[in-house]
Parts: C-alpha cells; structure tokens; sequence
C-alpha cells in the first residue's frame, strides 16, 4: 500500500509539471499576441490622433504640392470665395460641409471629399483608414477595398471643430453695438395716495398731508414737461388748500375731484416753477369739510412727466413710506403697498408725535375683512412725545397664516394696510403728526430684473377710458417688441354702497396667456377672492398670479394687453379720471450676432446715422464707430444687414430699443448727438458655436 502511493504521487507531480510546461508555452504565445496586439492598437491610435491634428493646424499649401493646388483652383475644386490655400485642410472641409446647403450647385461636399481623399491616400499609403464628418462618409473619404467590420483592431480618434454649423456661412464678422450715454428719455413719476382722513369741525381741524418725492428720485438734469396733480377728498364738497415746497399753487372747493395741470414752465400754476428736479419735493394738502372728515380717498395722484438723459431712473425699493399726516382728531390712514416681486419678509414701523405712550396705534390687514395684527413692541420717548411701534416679519407672516393668509396673496400685486393713529373722537392739542420720514413697510422681496450699466427703464402713462361711473371697463395698451415689461398699475376713483356685496372680477389677456382672472369675488368664482373693499388700485407684475394664487407668467407680454373689469351692483369705477401707467426696461447694449461676409460698408469706417424716435416726428443723427462716416439712414442699416456684421448690430441694438429708427418705427429714446455708438468686432471667426465631429479611423487588415 505504501509503495503504491508513493508511485501514484510521483506520476501526479509528473503529470502537474508537463501540464505547467505546456500552459506556459500557450500563455507566452498568447500574452506575446496581446502585447502585440496592444501596440499595434496604440500606434494606429496614434497615427490617426497625428492626422487629424495635422489635417486641423497644417495649411494645405504645406501639405499639397503647388501644382495639384493651381490645378484646385482652375477647375473650382478650391474655392477662393469661400476658401483659401493658407487654410488647414480640415478648415475647408469644413466649410463646405457647412455651406453646401447654401450653395446647392456649387457640389460643395464632393469638392471637400476629394482634397480630403487626395491627402489621405498619400497620408495613410500602408493603412486603411475611413474618415467621418457627423457620421457621414463616402468612398472618398476611406481606402478602396477596405472594411473596417473585418478588422480586428481598429483604432478610431476623433475631433471636435467648434464653430462650424450646418447651413451656416461659418467664416466671417460678428459686431456688437452698445451707449454708454443717453441723449434722452421721456418718463414718468407718479406719486399716489393712500385713503387718509380724520374728524374736521371747522377750518382749525384741517387735515395735512404731504406726499413727498425723495432727493434722487427725479434726476437732477430732468427737464420738467408737465406736472398733473389730482385732487379727490374724502368727502364730497371739501375745501382744499394745496402747496409745493411751501409755496401755495392754488386753494378753493372741491365737489367730487379736481384736475390741476401745468405744461408752463414759466407761468400758469407755477408747479413746474417750484419743482426742483433732483432735490427732496414736499407737495401738500389741507382739507376740511366741517362736521364731516378731512383727508383724500386714495383716488389722489400727482404725475411729473419729465425728460432726462440718465439711463437708469428705477429703483426697488425696501421701505415704503406713509404720506405725513397731521390732524386735529386720531388718524386713518390706508397704504396701497404694491410689491413688485415675490414676498420673502415684511415688517411695519410706524411713528406717531404729540401723543401719550398710552395713545393707541394700530395695524391691520385689509382682505374680505379687517385682519389685526398685534405690535412686537412699542417705544415712547418722552422728550419728543414720540411713541414708534413696531411689527416684525414673525408677527406679521404667523398672525397671517392663522387666519388663512399667506405672503402669496400679496405678492406682485396691491394690498392694503390700515395705520389707525390715536383715538378717532379725540381731539390732540399740539396736533396728533403721523411721521411720514419714521413710518414705513421695510419688504423683502425677489425680483427676476437684472438692472446692468445698459438698462434704461421707462415709465409710460396708460391711456384710460373716457367712461363715467361704470361697473364695466376694458384697458388695452401695448409693450414695445424690444421692451422686457415690468408692471402695470391702474388707480380710480370708486363708490361702494355698504350693505351690498357685488361681484368683483378682474381679467387679463395678452398673446401668450389665455383671458386669466387674477382677481374674482363672487359671481360663480370658485374659490371666491377676498371682497376689495376700496378698489382704487389694481396692479400687477409681468409674473404674477391668478386669482386661485397660482403662479401665472407672462401675464405682461410684448404686444397688446388687455385689462378688464366686471363689478356687481353697489360698486363702480370712474375711468375718466383714473390713471395707468406702465413700467418696462430696454437693453442699449446688443451682444455679438450672426456671422456675415462683410464687417462694414466699403470705404467706411463707421457711420452718420439718421434716425427717430418716438418724442417728436424730426430726423436726429448719431455716429457709430470712426472716421471715415458714411451718410446712412436706419432704412439703409434694415438693407444691409443680411450682408454687413455693423449694420446688423445697430439693427438690433435699436431693436433692443423699441423700434428700428425708421419714422414708421421710432426707437422709444433720444441717442446723444455728443456721444457715438460703440461697435466692436470680431473677424475671421467660426459662424456659430456649434460643433461637428470628425472622426478617423485607421487599421491594418491580418
């Protein structure tokens, strides 16, 4: 037994080292085909990665001998007007592959299939090889006979030419055109007021309010046109005296409204006299009407239409202030807050004078109904007889949502806060002062407009009907094709029967929306919108939302608009002596455009402009570039454009500026005859950055 083993263990170890013997025979044979294998892979990787960058860098006159050239350009192969021989071959493939479409007859990609076919043959003489553009070839474009699906190693490198796109001219000037000065803008400031009364006995018990216009708000250099300053009390039948800056413009009775205008600079109610462009402007009331209220109604405006060469005349502000209001009896006052953009945060301070730090102040909310919220705190400085309380964000949003409200229904549109100040049947001795400077909502909200150096904002007045008191009104008005809109707002006269509860639907329509409620009480609405109990304002922003608060863009689009409004009995508007306006922003600055052959007209450097815009119905002049102008028209720009990269880029940039600066289609603003449009240029440069792909392939068959 014992030998037996010891016989049977030698053979297995005999029979293990002739099986290791003959493996590694067969491993080294294998590893030595894969090794091979491997660097026969790499070089062919590395031969067609080598020619394609040689095809990409080298010109074809290094590449091609001059007589095959010559021979190119005889018989059309080469096409000098779009190509030439200091070109890399890859760069003129690509050309014609991209402009074959444009020239159908000139049979662009065979031409580039056979300078491409001629170099690869004498390139890759001892290889196979197929090229591809986009995944195109043809027998041009590979070794004859060859199969690459019969290779077994093939080694494909691949590179990608940016700038070139299909049917696009891909070699030419690219120009941008852009102000750093504005020659002149029409605009407009509208101040409007809020609902403000207190109890007035007799002429002792007047009640002043002062709307201000902050320092800055109107540039210093505004040339003021027109000044419109709209008087409506509170109660019908007041008497009115009416100030600015100290000086008294005009005093007397006022039923239901009265409209002050001056387009006199140097005479009539001398408004425009005592208005100081760029400085802080005080315009002020005292309204009386014996044993009733004195105050205004919220239907009150004052409208400055000016004219300026500042670009940039918007700002978003934080803290929206209250009107100043000084009264005999304890103060109401209504804040139409408008809040051009997502809610994120609010809070509310509000400064009273001449009161005890027991004297009531109060906030609400006004909805369907009155929303109280409670003060954070209060503070009371002794010396001043000052008492400041305030509201935080905290308070505000969690007394909100507990009864049902959120910051949703306040964004991007009116909402109306309600100051109550003092005791209504108290009489304050020195008057009870609401301070309009210490009194304001500080909001934090998001807004999508991005203001640059080359934004130039504008605020136009909306036309209004000429109706009377109705229930019923449609508001068209139109945004300029290269404006991008910001908000629209809309302020009335209006007269609620209490007792009643009439249906209050407002609707908007433009070319990229369907007519959208975004406000419908009553009348079928489902859910129904809180009841607008003063409905003197109605605003909203270019992305808003509907009345259900669901997020509603473009409810402002380039184009006609249409506002309209539906009222149940017990409620009307007077349109006629309503304002609108709206508010948009236009872009001096057009960015790099298509590709063209030309930069600029031959023998011109830059231009003399004649154009128009939309102040008045005279031809105006700019320069574009440098010397030496040529004398053109925006006409003459709309001509060329297809052919020249600077006339293109004017084209836009007045685009961009609401028209085209023909007299049919004015630009919005005046260009400075003193400053020169910038252009600036690129040339010799791909059309459009778009790549293609192309791809070699290289091997060696057996």
């Amino acid at each position: 037994m014992r030998r037996g083993f010891v016989f049977t263990l030698d053979a297995l170890l005999s029979l293990i080292l002739v099986t290791l013997f003959i493996t590694g025979i067969v491993a080294v044979t294998e590893n030595s085909s894969k090794v091979y294998s491997t660097y026969m892979r790499s070089q062919s990787k590395e031969l067609a990665s080598s020619t394609l960058l040689t095809l990409r860098t080298v010109p074809l006159n290094e590449l091609v001998d001059p007589g095959v050239i010559q021979g190119w350009i005889q018989n059309g192969t080469l096409n000098l007007s779009l190509v030439n021989p200091d070109m890399s071959p890859l760069d003129i493939v690509s050309t014609y592959w991209a402009t074959a479409p444009i020239y159908p007859s000139a049979n662009l990609r065979h031409k580039a299939e056979v300078i491409l076919g001629y170099i690869l043959n004498k390139t890759l003489q001892r290889y196979n090889y197929e090229l591809l553009i986009n995944n195109y070839t043809s027998p041009y474009l590979r070794k004859l006979g060859s199969n690459y699906s019969r290779a077994p190693d093939v080694s494909p490198a691949t590179l990608i030419m940016s700038g070139y796109a299909y049917n696009q001219t891909p070699r030419g000037y690219m120009a941008r055109a852009y102000l750093t000065k504005l020659g002149s803008k029409e605009n407009t400031y509208i101040i409007r007021g809020g609902y403000i009364y207190a109890k007035t006995y007799s002429s002792d018990d007047e009640v002043i309010i002062k709307y201000t216009v902050p320092a800055g708000a109107i540039p210093p250099d505004a040339t003021i046109e027109e000044i419109d300053w709209f008087l409506e009390p509170a109660w019908v039948g007041s008497e009115y005296e009416v100030y600015l800056n100290g000086n008294k413009i005009w005093s007397g009775y006022v039923d239901n409204n009265r409209l002050l205008t001056d387009t006199d600079p140097s005479g009539g109610l001398r408004l425009i006299e005592n208005f100081k462009p760029g400085e802080r402007n005080t315009f002020e009331v005292r309204v009386y009407k014996s044993w009733y209220d004195g105050g205004e109604d919220g239907a009150q405006y004052i409208r400055i239409k000016y004219q300026t060469s500042k670009p940039s005349t918007l700002r978003f502000p934080q803290k929206f202030h209250f009107e100043d209001v000084s009264a005999r009896y304890g103060i109401t006052a209504w804040k139409y807050l408008f809040v051009p953009g997502l809610l994120k945060s609010l809070s509310v301070q509000i400064s009273v004078g001449n009161i005890s730090s027991g004297t009531p102040i109060t906030l609400s909310f006004m909805f369907d109904r009155e929303i109280k919220i409670p003060a954070t705190r209060c503070t009371y400085d002794q010396a001043s007889k000052t008492k400041t309380c305030y509201w935080t964000n905290s308070t505000i949003s969690t007394t909100l949502a507990h009864e049902g409200y959120n910051y949703n229904q306040i964004s991007s549109r009116y909402t109306t806060i309600i100051v109550q100040a003092g005791e209504s049947d108290t009489e304050y001795s020195p008057r009870i002062h609401l301070i309009g400077d210490n009194s304001f909502v500080e909001a934090d909200y998001r807004s999508e407009v991005l203001l640059t150096a080359y934004t130039i904002d504008i605020t136009e007045p909306i036309p209004m009907p000429r109706s009377d008191w109705t229930s019923y009104l449609t508001i068209q008005f139109r945004v300029p094709s290269g404006a991008t809109p910001l908000w629209a707002k809309f302020q009335f006269p209006w007269l609620y029967y209490t007792g009643y509860d009439p249906y209050q639907k407002i609707q908007i329509d433009n070319d990229e929306i369907s007519p959208t409620y975004i406000h419908c009480h009553g009348g079928g609405c489902n859910p129904s919108s809180p009841f607008i109990y003063a409905l003197a304002r109605v605003g909203y922003t270019k992305d808003t939302f509907d009345w259900r608060y669901r997020p509603l863009p473009n409810a402002i689009s380039k184009g006609f608009n249409k506002l309209t409004i539906s009222l149940g009995y017990g409620y009307w508007l007077q349109p006629k002596n309503g304002n609108g306006e709206l508010t948009y922003v236009i872009q001096a600055y057009a960015g790099y455009g298509d590709v063209f052959p030309k930069y600029i007209r031959d023998g011109c450097n830059g231009y003399n402009i004649t154009y128009y815009w939309v102040g008045d119905n005279s031809p105006h002049h700019i320069l574009a570039g440098e010397e030496p102008y040529c004398d053109l028209t925006a006409q003459d720009l709309l001509d060329g454009r297809n052919t020249y990269a600077v006339d293109d880029a004017i084209v836009r940039l007045f685009n961009n500026l609401g028209g085209d600066g023909t007299q049919s289609n004015p630009i919005l603003v005046e260009l400075p005859s003193t400053v020169q449009i910038e252009v600036a240029s690129m040339g010799n440069i791909p059309g459009l950055f778009k790549p293609i792909q192309i791809t070699l392939r290289v091997w060696r068959e057996g």
